[in-house]
């Protein structure tokens, strides 16, 4: 047990929407928690959905230097794991064996392959428990 948490996009999206303040305020705190104690864990693919979910052209929540500067901190102050073939093969695997969407089942599968026990999401069923993985949706109050 190494106590890293892996997080998801919706976590850090939420960081810069001020829709919902309550959201904002828990992100920023869990956020800023985890990586100040080192447990915060990020990967590639977050990070470029993390890209197009602050930039799209519908609802910008930020300028694309803005989320520039924004992904260079995260990438700086998070561990971050790439997306390698095994990953993709596992998350294949996710699809399959437990009906993930193709990018829910990556995220899983980064999580599982890296011994990251718990993941911090809104797309998963909070407090299930896949082959070792467990999934948190901080917003609905439980840690």
């Amino acid at each position: 047990m190494n106590g890293r948490v892996f997080l998801d996009t919706n976590i850090l999206v939420y960081i810069y929407d001020p829709l919902d303040t309550g959201k904002q305020e828990l992100a920023i705190a869990l956020t800023d928690q985890l990586i100040r104690s080192g447990k915060a864990v990020i990967s590639t693919q977050v990070m470029g959905e993390f890209f197009m979910a602050t930039t799209r052209t519908r609802r910008s929540l930020l300028t694309p230097a803005e989320a520039l500067v924004r992904m260079r901190n995260y990438l700086g102050a998070c561990h971050v794991v790439d997306i390698t073939r095994l990953i993709t093969l596992e998350a294949i695997r996710g699809v399959e064996s437990h009906h993930f969407g193709f990018w829910d089942a990556q995220i899983w599968a980064t999580a599982r392959l890296n011994q990251i026990e718990e993941v911090y999401s809104e797309d998963f069923t909070t407090g299930s428990i896949v082959e070792g993985v467990k999934f948190t949706n901080p917003f609905v109050g439980e840690r």
